[in-house]
């Protein structure tokens, strides 16, 4: 591990995963500089770190010593000047390209000349945020996944700017941070978020089509398939954040009326201004109530869980078509988000993959809609 022994780690951005990061980053032996937008949230950051660590001294999970020093390499600003010692640069700044591209020609002047920034961009591709041509070699992609903590997993993203020491540095960063990394180039980005984009408008398409209701689609992808819902996933992660990042996937495909179920329904919930968990409404009510779930017939459960773990299976197998990465790594990175003890390829054997090819054949046939085409390795 080449980094220096006493890195210093810039991060930009206090929302869900700027804070995410900044705390598992605050576990390693590193300094960090925190940068948000203002006084008040400065404030308000600085209190909430303090009581974490003196909270962790009273309970005997750090000592004196550590935590005297923990507090003595954080620290917690509004000005991106106090940047320019930074080895690395970790931007996390809400999902708005024209934003981050202003940000990172701000930020250009204050930085060292070796110093190396990464975006944690979900579905903008990084050569589109940086025009600077020294710093663009000095550019990449890095996307965590929440809770960091909890999924070991980041994707590296690079351009064809993106210089070889960039790449070498970043490596070295996700090893010392303990973080499992798939490599990617930007063409390729946002794998594992689009592995379970034909899943997803799919779960959708049951919703307008089939007539089965949010939480009924919910309970049969808990029951057969992911420990977490379709809708409730939105929720989560916020109908605005989810919107934005469907549409910068789904932007060049050809399939576009295949997702416009999916993506209509967004628009009505935004223009209801409801954004999901974080707004007190999406998908569901927030605290969620009323009465438990009614499940339908057992034929329509096993019918649309069948599709939907099809439609998961094949879009990993049409991943490891490109030929990108081993099988292997991509059957824990899926494991690893989805918090699942097997992975597609597992499934698929343990299903039959002529079965599953058989059902993707026939809506592929019925509809022509690109994302019911069985991939070439099933």
């Amino acid at each position: 591990m080449s980094l220096p022994p006493d890195i210093q780690i810039g991060i930009i951005g206090s929302g869900l995963m700027g804070t995410d990061i900044f705390y598992y980053l605050s576990g390693f032996d590193c300094r960090l500089v925190w940068i948000c937008i203002d006084e008040e949230e400065r404030r308000r950051l600085v209190s909430a770190f303090k009581k974490k660590y003196d909270r962790m001294f009273r309970n005997g999970l750090i000592d004196e010593e550590g935590l005297r020093r923990k507090k003595q390499r954080v620290l917690i600003s509004t000005s991106i000047g106090d940047l320019k010692d930074c080895s690395i640069v970790i931007e996390t700044i809400h999902e708005e390209a024209a934003d981050k591209a202003r940000l990172f020609d701000d930020l250009r002047p204050f930085l060292s000349n070796n110093a190396v920034v990464v975006t944690n961009t979900s579905s903008i591709q990084p050569s589109l945020l940086v025009s600077d041509e020294a710093m663009r070699k000095r550019f990449a992609g890095l996307h965590f996944f929440y809770p960091v903590k909890m999924k070991n997993i980041v994707e590296l993203i690079v351009t064809d700017h993106t210089g070889e020491d960039t790449k070498r540095i970043v490596r070295d960063f996700t090893d010392y941070i303990d973080r499992f990394r798939l490599e990617m180039h930007e063409d390729e980005a946002f794998m594992l978020n689009r592995l379970f984009l034909d899943f997803q408008a799919q779960a959708f398409r049951c919703h307008r089509d089939d007539g089965l209701d949010v939480k009924v689609i919910d309970a049969i992808v808990r029951k057969y398939i992911f420990p977490v819902g379709v809708f409730e996933f939105f929720d989560a992660v916020g109908i605005d954040v989810m919107r934005r990042s469907i549409v910068n996937y789904t932007g060049t495909m050809a399939d576009s009326d295949f997702y416009s179920p999916m993506i209509d329904c967004l628009d009505s919930l935004l223009g209801e201004k409801k954004l999901g968990r974080k707004s007190g409404a999406g998908f569901y009510p927030y605290p969620v109530e009323g009465p438990p779930v009614q499940m339908p017939a057992a034929d329509v459960q096993v019918r649309t869980a069948s599709l939907l773990r099809a439609m998961y299976i094949n879009s990993a197998f049409k991943a490891l078509e490109k030929n990108i990465w081993p099988q292997v790594d991509l059957e824990y990175a899926v494991k690893e988000y989805m918090a699942i003890d097997k992975g597609p390829f597992t499934l698929a054997v343990e299903i039959g993959q002529d079965a599953i090819k058989g059902l993707l054949n026939r809506y592929y046939a019925k509809t022509g809609f690109e994302a019911y085409r069985p991939s070439l390795l099933l």
